[in-house]
């Protein structure tokens, strides 16, 4: 629409703007100027989330048959090990909140309106539709505006549209079908000016603007469970039909024996018990924890502690290009000088010995409002327009004097840039008879104002068409390189006494062109690699233009060996989801993506069972953020509603800090696994062993308060001291696991089969020795209980690896000798301590008994060893 209509439209005097009365009216139709908030998460809520687990339903099964049966130490023992889980995942996800908050700026925003014939500030929220508000740089726009009338007006908008370079705005209208980086007659809410002046009038307010829009995708996208979380829970089911299989077949086993029903009921229990690993919610948690500890110290603020182990699950990375692979800031790149000569900026360079290059730089500086400052730490910065800046900085990197030039070209008159003009002209007076005109703006804009053109001395020469159509085939190979370009040229006006003589809309000299870029953020590119090299696929999703996400895509090293697969965001419309999930697995750059476009290309993606993580930092990233597996956000650039989306944030902004919060991510999942497989053999044997025990008539070699002791105390430590085991050097260097595949791999459940077969060989063989020696009682369930002990903290060696050696990089784990010896003292203490060896009905035992047990400890690792020797072998003969 154009300005008339708009303002008629809406009713209102741009003269006179709103009456008080007419914005209260307003106001009760459209409400405050506010974004619905998105809450942090409440201390109960963290709380009660630590107990959404089958595994910890089961524990509180084992606590309401514990009390049935009156045993109240073994129904506290379990709520204790609930209670203590509970606490060190809320305690740690609490402190990831705080964190958060600790990240926030909360700050009150005014804004300068006219209303009632005058201008007044206002706070933002006040804001209706209607209302005309003045515009400055620096400004953030408080609310959706249609321009009426600008002043080299320039907006950054990368945190809703994620293009980084700023847009000219003006007043003129756009097609009804443009893009939303395209609409150059509308300001956003979010968005700041960074150049120049305007007035507008508010088109929409609070939830109704482009970013309630956004905030809106936010709320409608479902945050699913984690890859840990499904096979946590898909564990637990298992866990559940194994427990209950055992007990039935143990029950209706010794009531056909001719057994009476409560004490096989008892039994059951005591199977039951054995069957659960108590330790492994804690021992998960704790693990997660001390992930996020560590990610923490990396700069990665972890929000839910499975987020930690996801990142190792990670397949596909989408992510943002504009403050995430690049630093979100112009930088001037090279010049392609009038004469061919191409120029690459380097701060190392020295002042320019090329004359037509010094030409060059001097229009940069003198055609350009931005300056140098000192800020509080002292630095010199300069400040203005991004572009300007970016030139600024180029003139002073080659040596440039910036000042004395400024002082000796004195600047009398200036016709700003203008999105309708497309060019910017500034008018220097040189010295009594001389002025300089200098220009600059849009390549082909510069070049029809161009009549001649210099040679690298300086020397002018007529422009014929075909050298200008050569010009600006360089214009666009630039441009295919991801520059910003902008055409450079000068007049030099003699005699002419007044500025009114002077002609500003002709015959200048054509200098070149200087190409601008927002640059790679340091390290980015070889983290790209070590990803690509981990089978880890980088997808770039971008508001920029395609040929601009291309080119850094390239540079960055994004794509196959095939090459690059790129595609404009409009030719994802129509496209159904089966489609669509081709598309996404198959492409590697998507450029001018909306919010929507995001959100359905991560849909699509796990769709295409990838586990997915997302990075941004912009408003428009805020729906994929929270629809991807894992989400992060930026931490110094990132918007509230990024940060607010995601499961980790990065507070140094840095891509490499990610591609290293995966290498702990598979660093955990793997000693996850090493636990799981001591855990399960360890009670497999202690199932095993009862269960033979029983069909064999023998007495009850365990009681259930014991085996409560021994899957709490001495369980968990060996399964802890393995779950801190050192990364393994090839851990990037793997392909990442299938997405949907299960902590109970067939491999490892046969490992834990026959493993833990072997263990209760040994407990029941200790056993029977006891009885043989001391008959039925208390001194041999003491062996058998030290037994059951010994063959688990030897088989901890074993669960270091399924392939090589239980002592390979023994000394980068520490934790191993000291959860033996804490184990052993553990056990001692039991044993020796009244009180306790009370409860667990334990007595000290002789010399040939610590032999007996010693022998438990030393003959799962010799077979497990045995074991791996020869499977070695075999396959080196076969790599042979």
């Amino acid at each position: 629409m154009a300005c008339e209509a708009v303002v008629e439209a809406l009713d209102v005097s741009l003269e006179g703007g709103l009456s008080r009365s007419e914005v209260e009216r307003r106001r009760g139709i459209w409400g405050k100027n506010e974004m619905p908030q998105l809450r942090a998460r409440s201390a109960w809520r963290i709380f009660l989330a630590q107990f959404k687990s089958l595994i910890i339903a089961l524990l509180g099964g084992a606590i309401i048959v514990a009390l049935l049966y009156d045993d109240r130490v073994e129904a506290g023992a379990i709520l204790v090990v609930l209670i203590v889980n509970a606490s060190i995942g809320f305690i740690t996800e609490r402190q990831a909140e705080r964190a958060l908050d600790a990240l926030r700026r909360a700050t009150r925003s005014v804004v300068r309106v006219r209303r009632e014939g005058r201008e007044a500030i206002v706070d933002a929220e006040d804001l209706v539709p209607g209302d005309i508000v003045l515009l400055g740089a620096g400004d953030r726009i408080p609310a959706d505006l249609r321009i009426i009338s600008t002043a080299n007006l320039w907006a950054e908008e990368s945190a809703l549209t994620g293009e980084s370079a700023p847009v000219a705005k003006g007043a003129s209208p756009v097609a009804d079908e443009a893009p939303l980086a395209e609409r150059h007659s509308m300001l956003y809410l979010g968005t700041i000016i960074v150049a120049g002046q305007g007035m507008g009038v508010v088109t929409a307010t609070g939830a109704h603007t482009e970013l309630g829009r956004i905030g809106r995708l936010v709320g409608q996208t479902a945050k699913e469970s984690t890859p840990l979380e499904r096979r946590l829970a898909d564990l637990g089911r298992r866990l559940v039909m194994f427990v209950l299989a055992i007990a039935f077949i143990i029950f209706i086993a010794g009531w056909a024996r001719g057994h009476p029903l409560p004490i096989m009921a008892e039994v059951a229990i005591s199977l039951a018990v054995a069957a659960i690993p108590e330790g492994l919610p804690a021992v998960t948690t704790l693990i997660l924890a001390l992930g996020m500890l560590r990610m923490a110290r990396e700069r990665a603020i972890v929000r839910r502690l499975p987020a930690v182990e996801t990142l190792g699950s990670v397949t596909v990375i989408c992510t943002d290009k504009t403050g995430t692979l690049t630093e979100n800031r112009m930088t001037a790149h090279s010049f392609y000088l009038s004469s061919g000569q191409i120029v690459e900026i380097s701060h190392a360079q020295a002042a320019p010995a090329d004359r037509l290059l010094e030409r060059a730089l001097l229009v940069c500086l003198l055609c350009n409002n931005a300056s140098w400052h000192v800020d509080e730490s002292g630095e010199l910065r300069a400040t203005g327009d991004p572009t300007e800046v970016a030139l600024l900085e180029a003139t002073r990197a080659r040596g440039l004097p910036v000042e004395r030039l400024r002082g000796r070209y004195r600047k009398v008159h200036e016709v700003p840039f203008d999105a309708s003009t497309m060019y910017m002209i500034t008018v220097h007076r040189a010295d009594d008879d001389h002025w300089l005109v200098a220009l600059k703006g849009a390549p082909a804009v510069i070049l029809d104002l161009c009549s001649s053109r210099y040679d690298r001395q300086l020397v002018a020469h007529m422009l014929t068409p075909q050298e200008k159509e050569c010009f600006l085939e360089a214009n666009r190979e630039m441009a295919d390189r991801a520059l910003r370009v902008l055409g450079l040229a000068e007049k030099i006006v003699a005699g002419a006494s007044a500025l009114e003589e002077l002609d500003l809309t002709g015959g200048y000299t054509f200098i070149g062109f200087v190409g601008m870029i927002d640059p790679p953020r340091a390290g980015v590119t070889e983290a790209i690699t070590r990803a690509r090299l981990a089978g880890i696929r980088i997808i770039m999703l971008t508001g920029d233009q395609l040929n601009t996400a291309c080119a850094i895509a390239r540079e960055l090293g994004i794509g196959t060996e095939h090459g690059l697969r790129a595609l404009h965001a409009r030719e994802l419309r129509d496209v159904g989801w089966d489609r669509l999930a081709e598309i996404a697995t198959a492409t590697d750059v998507f450029a001018r993506v909306s919010p929507e476009d995001k959100l359905r290309i991560v849909m699509a993606l796990k769709a295409a069972r990838e586990i997915v993580a997302v990075t941004g930092d912009g408003v428009n990233d805020a729906p994929a953020l929270k629809a991807a597996d894992v989400g992060i956000a930026m931490g110094m650039r990132g918007t509230e509603a990024a940060k607010e989306a995601a499961d980790i944030i990065l507070t140094d902004d840095n891509f490499a800090t990610l591609v290293k919060a995966i290498e702990g991510g598979r660093t955990i999942y793997a000693n996850i696994t090493k636990f799981v497989h001591s855990m399960f053999s360890h009670n497999l044997s202690e199932v095993l062993a009862i269960f033979s025990a029983i069909l064999g008539g023998l007495p009850l070699p365990l009681l259930p308060l014991q085996i409560l002791w021994v899957n709490m105390i001495t369980d968990v430590l060996p399964a802890f001291a393995l779950a801190v085991e050192p990364p393994d050097p090839e851990t990037m260097q793997r392909q990442p696991r299938p997405p949907r595949a299960t902590l109970l791999s067939r491999r490892l459940l046969w490992l834990i089969v026959w493993q833990g077969a072997m263990l209760a060989a040994l407990i029941v063989g200790a056993y029977l020795w006891a009885l043989i020696q001391y008959g039925p009682g208390a001194h041999a369930r003491t062996i058998a209980l030290l037994a059951l002990v010994a063959v688990q903290l030897g088989h901890m060696f074993n669960c270091r690896s399924r392939v090589q050696s239980a002592f390979h990089r023994l000394g980068h784990n520490r934790m191993i000798i000291l959860a033996l010896i804490i184990s052993l003292g553990l056990q001692l203490l039991a044993i020796h301590l009244s009180p306790l060896a009370t409860v667990l009905d334990l007595t000290p035992l002789a010399a040939a008994d610590y032999v007996a047990v010693g022998l438990c400890f030393t003959l799962p690792i010799v077979i497990v060893e045995t074991t791996k020797f020869i499977a070695r072998l075999k396959k080196d003969h076969h790599a042979s």
